[in-house]
């Protein structure tokens, strides 16, 4: 077992629905290389942008509340403008910080069942939003996949669009770097069978690279690295990216090599804390919700210790990339950083 070490907390608030939000595709996303957490409370969404100061208070003060009527119906919602734009079951919608409706795009409708839901996030500048859509059936009813999408921000119009090889899956989309509209587009098809792609936009158009597909995703990037984790959890690796684009594995550490005494599996999504290390929740199922935290070193992925917090904390960190991470437990979330 490595060796434990006890995170300072830097930083803690309250934040209603923080624990069902942390389980969520919409509720942890970054945008322009920030963290936003996006809580539902009734006919409200909530998004909290986290402090790229890791000196407290946790959140900033530019925190929105968007009533939407038909939340519900929201399977996806992101901050956009000065209000949120959503992917509902068959359309994507732009609305103003009073929530009334700036447009809709319609397309044809998901899947019944929850088996799979779409996902949008607005560029940087303000002049696009980025959302994958489903298909549309051919004449012959044969569905062809889903769309990744890229409307204009004012007007809903579409401006280019790329078919994707996914059928009926769970979408996520992040932006980690700021200033840039490159995307990082996650899709869960089943329980084994996963793809990311790295997105970006130049000139008005979509140029897509396929970094993981099968049984493995990209749980988190930094520079031209990225971390890819087995679907099942028995896995994770480093991979930097070739002059071509394509990723090449510079290191991998194998879950049932962490703790030899009980079964073990990478759950969750493992990220960079900052440049030389990595943090990873693991557990004795890949579904479970009790797990222990990892540090890493990124560069060969060796376990440097085993995370000691002085109280409870959720399934899995979400790693910030500036020396920090957050945690949630219930209401409450939790800014980490390691004592040197």
């Amino acid at each position: 077992m490595p060796e434990e070490m006890a995170p300072q907390l830097i930083g803690q608030e309250t934040a209603e629905g923080a624990t069902e939000a942390w389980g969520e595709f919409e509720g942890r996303q970054f945008r322009d290389g920030t963290l936003r957490l996006v809580t539902r409370s009734a006919d409200l969404v909530i998004v909290r942008t986290v402090r790229p100061s890791a000196q407290p208070p946790l959140f900033s003060d530019d925190s929105r509340s968007v009533p939407l009527k038909d939340l519900t119906e929201c399977q996806y919602v992101t901050p956009a403008g000065s209000g949120v734009a959503a992917s509902r079951h068959d359309s994507v919608s732009y609305h103003s910080h009073d929530g009334a409706v700036e447009w809709s795009f319609r397309h044809s409708p998901w899947a019944d069942g929850g088996i799979c839901s779409g996902a949008c996030a607005e560029t940087p500048d303000g002049r696009h939003l980025l959302a994958v859509v489903p298909g549309t059936p051919d004449d012959a009813g044969e569905y062809p996949g889903e769309r990744c999408v890229l409307l204009e921000s004012k007007t809903g119009q579409v401006i280019d669009e790329t078919p994707l090889p996914t059928f009926s899956a769970f979408y996520a989309l992040d932006a980690p770097f700021r200033q840039t509209s490159t995307f990082f587009l996650s899709a869960g098809q089943g329980q084994d069978d996963a793809y990311s792609w790295k997105v970006d936009i130049v000139d008005d158009r979509l140029h897509l690279v396929e970094l993981a597909s099968g049984m493995e995703r990209v749980t988190a990037t930094q520079h031209d690295r990225v971390l890819v984790q087995d679907v099942g959890g028995s896995w994770l690796q480093v991979r930097r990216a070739l002059s071509d684009g394509t990723p090449h594995i510079e290191s991998e550490v194998k879950s049932e090599d962490l703790r030899a005494e009980r079964e073990s599996y990478i759950t969750g999504d493992s990220g960079f804390v900052d440049d030389s290390r990595v943090i990873a929740a693991v557990g004795e199922e890949w579904w479970t919700e009790e797990t222990e935290h990892f540090l890493f070193d990124a560069a060969g992925l060796t376990v440097r210790h085993r995370v000691r917090y002085p109280f409870p904390v959720g399934r899995d960190p979400k790693a910030l990339g500036d020396g920090t991470w957050i945690t949630t437990n219930g209401d409450g979330v939790h800014r980490w950083r390691i004592v040197e």
